[in-house]
């Protein structure tokens, strides 16, 4: 059994590392309420609050929540690294130097919270609250929430569409990341269908478009200009559609042709020699 000791100007003591006793029993399991303990830091910054919440130890008096290290690590973040939770705005806006609130924290490991204002708060990469709630299955149908955005051009909307939400707001469909890609074309990886030729016409930076995306799952049209949406590659609708046994007579559709020289006419000619 470990003898700690409990004097504290024995306890303030450091050694020629700046590590005060405290510290080290803290590190052994001792744990203290005391104050004046637990501000002791270390050149760092890094207090024995610090190492005892990063333990598990939890306590609610704010001017321990807010002793920071020298970057910007508070106590308060420690503690929602184990499922702390608060409802203090100003304990949840602390920043560390990346940018991540108290909030993030607790959103990362599970926390969910409706603060609009809360949810809003964004580390240096753009990634809000809102993003990490998502992460862990939370939905909202907030315009001004799903347009939030990270420096990718991510939004909310983007991530819990992939989660399989799905909204027909043509606002929030042809929302953009930062090759392009939609709402839209994240809802139909998914399973969603359209046929509103404005959203089948949406293209990402390499031309793919939400009719190429949903003609990929299978889907099926007649119309001649959904049919010639190209990529960059030549690749249009049509030729994915001929991967799925779609056939025409069409000779303007059939002689379309892509940038490796591949007609619609030879696609579907391969599909039958390969049926029989």
């Amino acid at each position: 059994m470990v003898n700690f000791i409990e004097d504290k100007r024995i306890l303030s003591i450091k050694n020629k590392n700046d590590i005060s006793l405290a510290y080290i029993q803290t590190k052994a399991g001792w744990r203290t309420e005391d104050k004046e303990i637990l501000k002791l830091a270390d050149k760092q910054g890094w207090t024995v609050a610090h190492e005892q919440a990063r333990s598990g130890w939890k306590i609610e008096d704010e001017e321990i929540l807010k002793l920071v290290d020298e970057r910007g690590q508070t106590v308060a973040h420690e503690q929602a690294c184990f499922g702390w939770i608060t409802e203090n705005k100003e304990i949840l806006r602390l920043t560390n130097e990346q940018g991540w609130t108290v909030a993030h924290m607790q959103a990362y490991f599970g926390r969910i919270i409706e603060d609009k204002e809360i949810l809003r708060l964004a580390d240096k990469q753009g990634w809000t609250v809102a993003h990490w709630q998502v992460w862990h299955g939370w939905k909202t149908e907030d315009k001004e929430i799903l347009k939030l955005v990270n420096n990718s051009g991510l939004t909310i909307a983007h991530l819990q569409a992939r989660n399989g939400w799905t909204t027909e707001d043509k606002e929030i469909l042809k929302l953009v990341d930062e090759r392009g890609r939609t709402v839209a074309h994240e809802q139909i990886v998914q399973g969603w269908k359209t046929e509103d030729k404005e959203i089948l016409k949406l293209a990402d930076e390499r031309g793919w478009t939400v009719a190429h995306e949903q003609a990929r799952n299978g889907w099926k049209t007649e119309d001649k200009e959904i049919l010639k949406l190209a990529d960059e590659l030549g690749q249009t609708v049509v030729h994915i559609q001929a991967e799925h046994e779609w056939r025409t007579e069409d000779e303007e559709i059939l002689k379309l042709t892509d940038k490796w020289g591949q007609t619609v006419a030879y696609m579907c000619k391969q599909k039958i020699k390969n049926r029989r």
